[in-house]
């Protein structure tokens, strides 16, 4: 009787590397400790043949929030179509931040959303967030200070059946380009700045549904205010990330 041979684990073959993320036909690894670039690449390639490029990934960096990023092996190049729950998107990753993770938790924010006039995905990088919402509801407004990532929204609007409209509008969100509450329902996905932008924010909307990174609802809602926060994702052993829908009616414009 022969055994059935199974597909070694990555981390038996290439030490200190458990897992990868996918995003088209680019690898982004963040190994453990020092790893020999080229055999993880080359590994990587031979466990997944879609793989056309591998980067490991390092920390986010900067205020637009993009990972500085390490080319370990394959063809070079931060350029590719991203599929997400029936959309498609045009990222490069040298330029905007592609969060795998939360895919599922766009997929229950479009859901959660109702289409009400004006709805703003107000930190919309490359459009994820705005491009699931036009799918549902017949306009919306999606801003960044990222112009790179707003390009690359406006190129993934033609790869995709939308409903509604977006209008793409660029700002530096400390000075946001919409009067006193304007703004029916914001979606402020930043993490780990948002505490930063709240007043901001409240100012434009009626209504925000913020994420915030940190340790538990109780902190969530001494920085930003009373809501049901809900923790959509882990980002480590003591920090998390929170989404909670906020009342801005009471916040001074």
């Amino acid at each position: 009787m022969t055994s059935k041979r199974t597909t070694p684990k990555l981390n038996e073959i290439i030490k200190g590397v458990r897992s990868y993320y996918i995003i088209g036909d680019i690898a982004l690894v963040s190994p453990k400790e020092e790893v020999n670039k080229e055999e993880l690449a080359k590994a990587l390639m031979k466990i997944n043949p879609r793989i056309k490029s591998v980067f490991i990934r390092k920390k986010v960096t900067g205020e637009l929030r993009v990972n500085e990023l390490v080319f370990a092996g394959g063809e070079y190049k931060t350029t590719t179509v991203y599929k997400e729950s029936g959309l498609r998107f045009i990222v490069d990753i040298s330029k905007v931040y592609v969060n795998v993770s939360l895919s599922s938790e766009r997929d229950k924010l479009e859901k959660e959303v109702e289409c009400k006039k004006v709805l703003a995905d107000l930190f919309t990088s490359y459009g994820a967030i705005a491009i699931h919402l036009a799918r549902k509801c017949n306009y919306v407004i999606a801003g960044d200070l990222n112009i790179d990532g707003l390009y690359l929204l406006k190129e993934s609007l033609n790869l995709n059946k939308l409903k509604g409209n977006i209008d793409i509008v660029q700002y530096d969100a400390y000075y946001l380009p919409f009067r006193d509450k304007s703004v029916d329902i914001g979606v402020a996905d930043n993490p780990t700045m948002i505490e930063s932008f709240k007043s901001e924010v409240c100012r434009v909307c009626k209504e925000a549904i913020f994420y915030i990174l940190c340790k538990s609802k109780d902190e969530a809602t001494q920085k930003l205010g009373e809501a049901d926060w809900v923790r959509v994702n882990d980002y480590s052993k003591d920090l998390f990330i929170f989404k909670g829908r906020v009342r801005c009616d009471n916040e001074k414009s």
